[in-house]
């Protein structure tokens, strides 16, 4: 934290504490289903059998509503007594952040969130949310409005890291001439949990895939095209049962994932980076569920199974407005987003002054609109 100065201190987070039962009376002040309706529902992916057994379910469900009253307890005598004004803590959204995070807010604390970055080697900080909620106007003619300078964005992706636990075979596969690339989600990401209305898990993605393949081959007006799909390497378990399902539906998991993206006809993807990265690459961009980046003129949006299957019957006269699509990214990094991944600094020194500048500032599109008139 010495690159914060004296202003700033770290805590680790407290998976485990001893109730505060001079704060207990405060918990009534809190939504504890909000606290552990996300956890239990990650926790439901990773392992099936708590959607299998009730009783079991019950259990746990007690044990984490007990678990996070007892934090929340000991987060409300904490951050009640402790003289900083902001809290900055990573996305906010799952356990074991949540709590603290909305304990924070309850008890008058500013509070700025930490996410992984939305373009390749970027890191954001937002006071208002991350992915689907985070603080960038939804409103096209904001970014086609924006007077800033049009960068030439780096189109060299980052590479995923497999799951220790992912077998991986290092076989490629021959992509076929025509295809749309799907990459999967790690099932249990909040993006999935929290913000994927109508595709609630990865036998759903690829149910629907499914249905528009079947619709698509009943048009007469339909162009043949396979859809291939890489499951994502965070994630330790194959679909291996879904692999031969369809010879229409191929999987591609050792395939580089810049390479599918810019061979294909177009992407679908519920809400995950890998959209903002294919726009990067211009390429038609159909979204399934709620994201940052669900904006009309940039992506096409399917909230139902017909308007999936109308958008792909069309797909090969689609197209997007590519000045919007480069202001869109151009602004993000040069407005919104904070320089290097976290995780892999190349030079530490200007990552965390662009970090403290953000934290004196806070990103808010209206100050950024308002420089703008001034000029």
């Amino acid at each position: 934290m010495s690159y914060l100065g004296n202003s700033a201190s770290l805590h680790q987070l407290k998976t485990f504490v001893f109730p505060r039962f001079s704060q207990w009376e405060k918990l009534k002040q809190l939504d504890i289903d909000d606290l552990v309706d996300v956890h239990l529902k990650r926790k439901q992916v990773r392992h099936p059998i708590l959607k299998r057994s009730k009783f079991l379910y019950d259990l746990v469900q007690s044990f984490y509503r007990f678990r996070e009253k007892s934090r929340a307890s000991y987060y409300f005598q904490l951050l009640s007594e402790h003289p900083c004004e902001t809290v900055v803590i990573w996305n906010g959204m799952k356990q074991p952040n949540r709590t603290p995070y909305v304990v924070a807010k309850m008890v008058g604390k500013k509070t700025v969130l930490f996410e992984n970055g939305l373009l390749p080697n970027t890191t954001v900080l937002d006071t208002k949310g991350v992915n689907a909620v985070n603080s960038l106007p939804r409103d096209p003619n904001f970014y086609l409005n924006w007077q800033g300078k049009v960068e030439n964005a780096d189109k060299t992706l980052v590479a995923r890291e497999a799951h220790k636990n992912r077998k991986v075979s290092k076989a490629e596969i021959t992509l076929p001439e025509r295809y749309i690339f799907v990459p999967f989600q790690v099932p249990n990401d909040t993006q999935i949990v929290c913000h994927s209305p109508w595709v609630p898990d990865m036998e759903s993605f690829y149910q629907s895939i499914e249905s528009a393949l079947t619709f698509l081959q009943q048009q007469t007006d339909w162009k043949p095209v396979k859809f291939v799909i890489k499951e994502h390497p965070s994630w330790p378990r194959s679909f291996i049962d879904l692999h031969n399902k369809n010879s229409n539906i191929i999987f591609a998991n050792e395939n580089n994932t810049q390479a599918l993206i810019e061979n294909a006809l177009a992407v679908i993807t519920i809400n995950s980076t890998v959209g903002i990265e294919s726009l990067l690459l211009n390429k038609n961009v159909i979204t399934l569920g709620n994201a940052f980046f669900n904006i009309e003129g940039l992506v096409h949006h399917a909230d139902t199974q017909e308007e999936l299957n109308n958008i792909l019957l069309t797909i090969d006269t689609k197209s997007v407005n590519q000045e919007l699509v480069s202001k869109f990214l151009s602004y993000m990094k040069v407005e919104y987003l904070l320089p290097q991944s976290w995780n892999k600094l190349t030079d530490e020194n200007a990552h965390f002054q662009a970090v403290s500048q953000r934290l004196d500032n806070p990103y808010s599109p209206c100050t950024i609109q308002e420089k703008a008139n001034e000029i």
